[in-house]
């Protein structure tokens, strides 16, 4: 894979034309900013982004569903005692 960093992309904007996979960078921070994929891979990146979607706001509903339980059942603990 390449990595071009944010100033050479402003430079020379036709280096995107001519990028399909490519680690965007930093230099001055030293940091990865994200990855460009070419949009002729659509196709085949789609369905593997939108299963990650899924299946990480399924965890996200999962934990929330543990902790409204956790929280009922703190409240609804009542032995009746005034």
């Amino acid at each position: 894979m390449l990595t071009y960093g944010v100033t050479d992309i402003q430079n020379k904007p036709s280096l995107i034309k001519a990028i399909d996979v490519a680690e965007i960078i930093d230099k001055r921070k030293h940091t990865t900013l994200g990855y460009f994929i070419s949009s002729k891979y659509d196709e085949l990146i789609k369905p593997i982004i939108e299963k990650i979607d899924r299946e990480e706001k399924l965890a996200k509903l999962k934990k929330l569903k543990q902790h409204q339980d956790l929280e009922f059942a703190e409240l609804g603990v009542d032995d009746g005692i005034k």
